[in-house]
């Protein structure tokens, strides 16, 4: 054999070259195999942003870990074009995140200029409309979908000009889900027959939070079908509703099948008034007597400079109380941050007739300020700290087992104008009052992350720590191998 290939020089270099080759070798495979794993798993990056925009939070691993349907979500424009855009790269990054987190959920990426065919099963309507920055949230084996604009994600101020204050995606995108995922839904009705409103905005929201919703008459529909109703919504009645007299005249009874879905079936009730709502005889005593709140007639709440919006004193911000406890949960998440008001506006005062009374409890959930006033027959007296929305519960155990039912009154029906408005919180509100109700299908406990702007913030602690590791432990370990094939081959 040549002495050349025998040597100790050769054996060593061919060691050194042999290591390179198959350093670099793994390198690319390295890289191949993290790629494609990365495209599966929703991509790999670490969360540096200060308010951990995309992680998700527990509430929506827990309620996600549940999924028994595959969800896709679906951008309606390609992949490069997403990052070419701040708030669409926000969007499509959580939604990675998402399909991190779960198996059932996936993303995929389809060109509605290109192919605008293809969305046409998500339009209810010839009106309906999808933009390249549409997000849509679908499950094909439930054929239930949700279709959001980009800015439906973020929070806006209420100030003029509008800016992006917090991103509220993880909100949007875990109700999304759970609505197209869940395999039964909600019924919700409005009450019609005597005037009431049906508010577009309102039922859009509890669309969007899994509820089936229509319009009912209650004297046209038996005690039975009353009972399959999960939520009942009064706004603004006009007319009275029949009470005793008129059952004993062979008329229905619409106050006791009101009575009786919420004492013996234990349904929820939502009930929305204003100043200009009349005082209904049959109709004032069943908030009153039954359900402890009644509201003054003809009373317009006028608010002080430090409550009001601007120069609209009838439109203000009201103010959480905390000392019910079922009351508190519902405005919980908001006072948390501290970052968004409730507005109420062309509100009238409610009464609490009594706290406590046979099973029966009833808090205030948001009140005026100490400085509002109150407008009504060309007089001004006071009306601090009066209540302008109400939680009454009544509780009790039946058949080993807790049963609620829950009455909840404001007193503006100006506040349902404002739910789409992301500067404020009162689709929020709705939403807390939703799980408290029992739709197990909302997911609370998720907070928004307030932007103070887009930069990626992060701590000088973990900042020295992802510099040592990514800069000097991964060349460390190259160099000391270098240094040991030097070493060996220098003693050769």
């Amino acid at each position: 054999m040549n002495k050349r290939f025998s040597s100790a020089k050769f054996k060593y270099g061919s060691v050194a070259l042999t290591f390179t080759i198959v350093f670099v070798i793994f390198v690319i495979l390295f890289n191949a195999i993290f790629s494609v794993v990365a495209n599966k798993k929703g991509g790999f990056y670490v969360d540096l942003t200060g308010e951990q925009i995309y992680s998700l939070s527990e509430p929506t691993l827990d309620a996600i870990s549940g999924l028994q349907k595959n969800v896709e979500i679906i951008f309606c424009m390609t992949e490069d074009k997403l990052d070419d855009s701040t708030e669409m790269s926000y969007i499509k990054r959580l939604a990675e995140k998402y399909v991190s987190a779960s198996d059932k959920i996936s993303v995929s990426y389809v060109d509605c200029v290109k192919n605008p065919t293809f969305f046409n099963q998500f339009k209810k309507s010839s009106t309906d409309t999808i933009s390249m920055t549409s997000v849509i949230i679908n499950c094909a084996e439930n054929k239930r979908y949700v279709v959001y604009k980009a800015e439906n994600f973020f929070k806006f101020t209420s100030e003029t000009p509008t800016r992006i204050f917090a991103y509220d995606g993880e909100n949007k995108f875990t109700s999304a889900i759970m609505q197209a995922a869940l395999n039964t839904m909600q019924k919700a009705a409005f009450i019609k027959g005597h005037g009431e409103l049906h508010s577009d905005a309102f039922s859009a929201l509890l669309v969007e939070q899994g509820y089936e919703v229509s319009d009912i008459n209650l004297k046209e529909t038996s005690a039975e079908e009353l009972a399959q109703y999960n939520l009942l919504i009064i706004c603004n009645p006009l007319y009275d509703y029949t009470g005793i007299s008129d059952m004993q005249e062979n008329r229905v009874n619409e106050i006791s099948m009101l009575n009786d879905y919420l004492n013996k079936n234990f349904g929820n009730l939502m009930v929305f008034i204003d100043y200009e709502t009349p005082g209904l005889k049959e109709f004032s005593a069943f908030l009153a007597d039954d359900w402890g709140v009644s509201h003054s007639e003809g009373g317009l709440i006028v608010e002080s400079a430090d409550s009001a919006v601007s120069s609209l004193v009838a439109t203000f911000i009201g103010t959480p109380d905390s000392t019910g406890e079922y009351a508190t949960k519902i405005h919980a998440s908001v006072t948390k941050s501290g970052a968004q008001a409730t507005l109420f506006g062309y509100a009238t005062p409610l009464n609490i007739e009594f706290s406590e009374k046979a099973n029966k409890k009833v808090d205030a959930v948001y009140r005026t300020s100490k400085k509002a006033q109150l407008y009504k027959d060309g007089e001004i007296v006071s009306a601090s700290s009066a209540p302008v929305m109400t939680l009454s519960t009544y509780t009790k155990v039946y058949n080993n087992s807790k049963k609620q039912a829950n009455v909840l009154v404001c007193g503006s029906i100006d506040f349902l104008n404002h739910i789409s408005n992301n500067a404020y919180a009162n689709a929020d509100i709705l939403k807390s009052a939703f799980a408290l109700m029992g739709n197990v299908n909302v997911v609370t406990g998720i907070d928004y992350k307030v932007i103070e702007d887009t930069t990626i913030t992060v701590s000088q602690k973990a900042f020295r720590a992802n510099v040592i590791r990514l800069s000097v432990i991964i060349p460390l370990i190259i160099a000391a191998i270098g240094i040991f094939v030097y070493i060996k081959r220098k003693k050769a």
